[in-house]
Parts: C-alpha cells; sequence; structure tokens
C-alpha cells in the first residue's frame, strides 16, 4: 500500500489507511519509522492484509508535521489522542508498536488505562535499561559493533546533517537483520551534508532514562509480545522481561529475525497477529 496524503491538524499530520476496523500504529518517537519507509509501510501492509485501518502520525518536527517537537512521552501520548480523535475513533482500540514505537505504545498503555482493548507489541522492552544493558545489545559495551556504533553517533550528534544521520540509521539497519541484503539503506548524496538532520535523534538521550519495569504488572489487557531471535536492539531478554511481568501476554520468538520478523520472517508473523486479533479481547 502506498502511504496517502495526511491530514494535518493543529500542525500534526495524521494518517486513515485502509478499510475495516480500525488498528492504531504507534510511530517511533525518534521518527526513524513513518508512513513512507520500508519498515513501516511492511507493517502498515501487513494490518491491512489483515482488514485493518490503520491510525498513525508523524511525531511533531518530522515527516509533514508542522509543530515544534517537545520530545517526551507525554508528547507521544497527547499526539495518540488526537490522532485518534481525528479519525473517529472512540471507543477502547487495538493498537501495535515496534522498538521505540513499542516503548511509546506500552507507555501509552499504562497512563490511559481504556484506551487500548489489547496491543502487539514487536522488538521492544521497558526503557532504556532494558536496551542498554541487555547481553547483545548494539548499544551495550560488550558488543562487537559497539565502537563503530559509538563513533557514528557521536559523529551524528556532533554534525547534525542529514548525511550523518543517514549513516548511522543505515548502519543500525544493516546490524538489524539477520539477511543483511533485505536491508534498504537510505542513499546518502553530497547535498544530504549541507541539509540538516530530518530526524528527532535527540530522543535517545530522553528515552535512555526510561523505566517501566515496576509498572508492568499495572497492565490487564491481551499483549502479544514478538521478537527476533536476533535482534540487536532490543534483544530478546527484554521481551522475555515483559512477559515475564505482564499478567495477560503471549511471546513469540522468531528464530531466523533481527529486529524486522515482520519482513524477515512475514507469514509467520503475520499469521500469528491475526490470530491473536481474531480471538474475543
Amino acid at each position: 500500500m502506498t502511504p496517502g496524503d495526511p491530514v494535518v491538524r493543529d500542525g500534526l499530520a495524521v494518517y486513515r489507511l485502509g478499510h475495516g476496523e480500525p488498528m492504531f500504529l504507534m510511530p517511533g518517537p525518534h521518527r526513524f519509522q513513518r508512513p513512507g519507509l520500508p519498515a513501516a509501510n511492511a507493517l502498515i501492509d501487513g494490518l491491512a492484509g489483515l482488514g485493518r485501518t490503520v491510525v498513525t502520525f508523524d511525531p511533531p518536527g518530522s515527516g509533514a508535521s508542522r509543530r515544534p517537537a517537545r520530545l517526551g512521552m507525554a508528547e507521544m501520548h497527547d499526539c495518540t489522542d488526537e490522532a485518534l480523535r481525528a479519525t473517529g475513533v472512540a471507543g477502547p482500540v487495538d493498537a501495535m508498536g515496534h522498538s521505540m514505537g513499542g516503548l511509546a505504545l506500552l507507555s501509552y498503555a499504562l497512563e490511559r488505562p481504556g484506551r487500548v482493548r489489547r496491543m502487539v507489541l514487536v522488538g521492544t522492552g521497558s526503557g532504556g535499561r532494558a536496551y542498554r544493558e541487555a547481553p547483545g545489545a548494539l548499544w551495550n559495551r560488550t558488543h562487537p559493533r559497539f565502537v563503530r556504533m559509538a563513533l557514528l553517533g557521536s559523529v551524528h550528534m556532533l554534525l547534525r546533517r542529514l548525511g550523518s544521520e543517514r549513516i548511522l540509521i543505515n548502519f543500525v539497519t544493516r546490524e538489524s537483520y539477520v539477511d543483511q541484503q533485505r536491508a534498504d539503506p537510505a542513499p546518502v548524496t553530497f547535498t544530504d551534508w549541507l541539509r540538516p538532520a530530518a530526524g528527532r535523534a535527540d530522543w535517545h538521550r530522553m528515552a535512555r532514562k526510561l523505566d517501566y519495569t515496576t509498572r508492568l504488572g499495572e497492565l490487564d489487557l491481551p499483549v502479544l509480545l514478538m521478537c527476533g531471535r536476533h535482534d540487536p536492539q532490543f534483544p530478546p531478554s527484554c521481551s522475555a522481561e515483559l512477559a515475564a511481568a505482564i499478567r495477560r501476554s503471549e511471546l513469540i520468538f522468531f528464530e531466523r529475525s533481527g529486529h524486522y520478523p515482520f519482513i524477515e520472517q512475514a507469514p509467520p508473523f503475520w499469521a500469528a497477529v491475526g490470530e491473536f486479533l481474531a480471538a474475543p479481547a
């Protein structure tokens, strides 16, 4: 599915894509995943294939949104409420979040009890401590690629150019696939070094402080947890921690996937999501 034009209200770009029962897709707060990018399109296509209408938005300061970014969970919560109101979704809604989008969705479900009917969390965890300390995480100092990743991140934070942002994203994306041929790196041109970064990379500084570990027991809704066995961003231990603490949760690992099981093992992934959504809430 090719994402349609969003409706922009008060500077927030909101998308309604597909036909059928609404399904809210929490975007990545750092802007690395939004309609028009490969991973987000794969999620939108998969949900549309299950007969769902996908509701999502561009976080402020990214995409077609024109309001300035505040960079906090409260911003993501408020934008989610606005997107649901703008698309006429009044009652509890099924929702999905991947990676940092999953972390934002987890936070939303905790802060807005009753607004999420059931949710699918893909390759995510309980907060910054979870992904920084997890064995096998790119952000863990013991990871063999940590030094290179940290160097690219430092260069980007210094330059804040679109070129440095794309190089960093391309590196992390390649490392996040078992089959790196599936990665779809963004081209980096000379003019990209003349343009400011397009993302919200400062989100990561804020996210490091987040930790919802002690609140996971508050969740009282069906939760499907899905994780690639070789995920270097939110490794399997992050999803296992969620599964151990969330009462009504189910955890599925994908043995031949990294951070994108909905791409690397799409048929079993979407079959599991379809079965979960077809069950009584």
